[in-house]
């Protein structure tokens, strides 16, 4: 019994050693994989100042007519955004706001921009306007929204905005 265990032993021995050693030669090359994993994740969130679900121009319009109105969340004095986009990505992102349909012939300014200055904000409508570039993974932006108004129409008029992403390269 013991010669027939010891002969059993050393055919798996020679069989696991027979897995690992292989011969190779010009008929029969060693091949395998190699692979190239290039960071690609342009995920993103959002999220609103306070307790805001949407950019909304009530509050702080005080009439038909008005200038550098800031949306209701937002105070551009005191550096609080109404949107907040962080990167939960793997690389560096561009993001970019546009309308989806154009704006109210009464908006005669609608401005974003990533800082509290509205001098230095981007006028926008249905084409997407870079307002960040280069936002590395782990890392956030701020979103800051204005707009002029003349003789606007009273009630509420809606618009869809998007928010996309691109990596930066």
């Amino acid at each position: 019994m013991n010669k027939i265990m010891r002969g059993l032993s050393i055919l798996v021995l020679m069989l696991t050693l027979a897995g690992v050693t292989a011969a190779y030669d010009s008929d029969n090359p060693y091949t395998n994989t190699i692979q190239w994993i290039i960071p690609s994740d342009t995920s993103f969130t959002v999220t609103f100042s306070g307790s805001e679900t949407s950019i909304d121009f009530d509050d702080n319009v005080t009439g038909q007519t008005g200038d550098m109105i800031e949306p209701d969340g937002q105070n551009s004095a005191a550096s609080t955004p109404i949107i907040v986009v962080n990167n939960t990505g793997n690389v560096n992102q561009d993001f970019a706001f546009n309308l989806t349909s154009a704006k109210p012939s009464w908006v005669t300014s609608l401005k974003v921009g990533n800082t509290s200055s509205y001098g230095s904000a981007s006028e926008v409508n249905t084409e997407a306007v870079t307002f960040a570039s280069a936002i590395s993974p782990a890392h956030t932006t701020d979103l800051y929204v204005w707009c002029n108004i003349s003789n606007a129409t009273q009630g509420t008029t809606q618009r869809t905005f998007m928010i996309s992403s691109s990596v930066n390269e």
